[in-house]
C-alpha cells in the first residue's frame, strides 16, 4: 500500500491528531481542526502572484501541499529544526544566530525591503517557517543585499498592515493576525514538525476528496 503525505497527513484528521493548521488561498482563510473538529477560522493573507503553482522565490506565489514547521521565532525565543543545525551548523556565521533566534528575528525586522530608509518590521511579531520536500519554499538563510543575515523561506507570519489581512499582498508568506500568531505559538499548537497545508479550497472538502482518491489508490495497489 503506499500513500503520499499529504493523504496520510489528512486522513489522520479524521482519527486522532495534535491540531492542525489549514490554509484555504481561495478564501484567504486558516482553519484549526482539531481531531476532526473546527476550532477557529481566521482571515488571512496570501501572495501576490496569484494562484498559480509556484516554481520560484520570485514569482510571488503561496505553494499548495503539506508542509512542516522547520523554524519558530519571537522576539524572546524560538525553536529550529535539527535538520537545520545539520545543514547550517558548520557555517559559523549562520550558527551563531542560530543559536540565538531572537537576535535572528530582530535582525529579520530591522531590514529595509522596500528602500524608504526605515525598518519595515515586516515580519510581525513571530515568524513560522515551513518546509516541504514536494515545494518550493525557500534557500533558508541567507544574506540580504544590505549584509543582513536572514530567513528567507514560506512562513506563516505577522504583518504590520493588518489590511494585508484577507488580502492577496504578500511576496508568497501567508500572513496572521499578531493575536492569532501568539496564540498558536504560545499554546502549542505549532510546534517543531506540526504539519500545515495549504490548498484552493476549504479543509472539509479536500479531506473528503483525498479520503476518496486515497481509498481508490490503495485498493489498485492491493
Amino acid at each position: 500500500m503506499c500513500f503520499d503525505g499529504e493523504m496520510l497527513i489528512l486522513l489522520s484528521l479524521a482519527a486522532h491528531a495534535a491540531p492542525v493548521i489549514h490554509i484555504d488561498r481561495t478564501g484567504r482563510t486558516l482553519t484549526l481542526i482539531d481531531d476532526g473538529t473546527v476550532l477557529q477560522t481566521a482571515p488571512v493573507g496570501i501572495g501576490r502572484g496569484g494562484l498559480g503553482e509556484k516554481t520560484t522565490m520570485s514569482d510571488l506565489i503561496t505553494p499548495t501541499g503539506t508542509f512542516t514547521v522547520d523554524l519558530i521565532l519571537t522576539p524572546t525565543a524560538g525553536a529550529v529544526a535539527p535538520e537545520v543545525i545539520e545543514r547550517f551548523g558548520g557555517i559559523p556565521e549562520y550558527a551563531a544566530l542560530l543559536t540565538d533566534l531572537p537576535t535572528l528575528f530582530s535582525n529579520m525586522n530591522r531590514i529595509d525591503f522596500d528602500g524608504d530608509g526605515s525598518s519595515d518590521a515586516a515580519y510581525g511579531g513571530a515568524y513560522i517557517g515551513l518546509t516541504s520536500d514536494a515545494a518550493v519554499t525557500g534557500p533558508k538563510l541567507r544574506r540580504y543585499r544590505d549584509g543582513t543575515i536572514y530567513w528567507y523561506s514560506i512562513a506563516l507570519h505577522g504583518t504590520p498592515a493588518p489590511e494585508n489581512l484577507g488580502a492577496a499582498r504578500s511576496g508568497g508568506c501567508v500572513h496572521l493576525s499578531e493575536t492569532l500568531l501568539a496564540a498558536i505559538i504560545a499554546d502549542g499548537t505549532v510546534t517543531i514538525g506540526s504539519p500545515v497545508i495549504i490548498s484552493d479550497g476549504p479543509p472539509e472538502r479536500e479531506q473528503r476528496v483525498l479520503r476518496d482518491d486515497s481509498l481508490s489508490h490503495r485498493k489498485n495497489k492491493e
